[in-house]
């Protein structure tokens, strides 16, 4: 039996505001997914990073909250969707995503 598991690329902008001073001027942060499928608005993206010091993952998980289809694949490298997304949460993490501390709410 042969699995085949295809990945879609996702560009992701997040707004988000500084959890210390709420009245500064948001923050919008873009990056790109490789995800098995489009997500729906409301879903859930985690997305892991390492820290610049790379000793430990930072766990971000992300809420969509806007789905836009890329209609033209005029580029092979061309994202297949874009979403906006929240930031819901945030964790400090090891190598094995085993969650150490809880960052922010």
């Amino acid at each position: 039996m042969l699995l085949v598991v295809f990945c879609v690329k996702i560009i992701v902008y997040c707004k988000y505001f500084n959890f210390k001073n709420p009245l500064d001027k948001p923050k919008l942060e873009t990056f790109v997914v490789n995800l098995p499928q489009i997500p729906k608005v409301g879903e859930t993206i985690i997305v892991e990073r390492i820290s610049p010091q790379k000793e430990f993952v930072i766990i971000f998980e992300y809420v969509v909250t806007a789905v836009q289809f890329n209609a033209s694949r005029e580029s092979t490298d061309a994202a297949d969707a874009q979403v906006s997304a929240s930031l819901n949460h945030c964790w400090e993490g090891t190598s094995n995503l085993k969650i150490n501390n809880f960052l922010e709410k």
